[in-house]
């Protein structure tokens, strides 16, 4: 008798374990779609169709790839050549740098 109630609790015990339950993190409302929102992650997923190559992106593209780290080396190389002068040592062979 209590091996049935045992054998019993174990098998509903399995059975509820196996169910999947969704978790709902704001409760059980409903979800009410965007419009906007929807036709933006649409153009997003897409976007190799809506891309175009124009003056704007072709300048966009030179001043983040060419001028923005060409910048950013020539202050880094300008601030190693300050310190060098300031420690008393010779300026380092650097590619873009002034002539030791």
């Amino acid at each position: 008798m209590a091996s049935a109630a045992l054998r019993q609790g174990l098998r509903q015990l399995c059975k509820a374990g196996s169910q999947y339950q969704q978790k709902r993190f704001a409760g059980n409302l409903p979800v009410k779609p965007n419009k906007y929102i929807e036709d933006w992650a649409t153009r997003r997923e897409l976007i190799e169709q809506e891309f175009k190559w124009d003056a704007k992106t072709v300048s966009t593209v030179l001043a983040f790839g060419l001028v923005v780290p060409y910048t950013i080396y020539s202050v880094i190389v300008a601030e190693f050549e300050h310190v060098d002068d300031k420690a008393g040592r010779p300026k380092r062979e650097v590619w873009g740098g002034s002539k030791a």
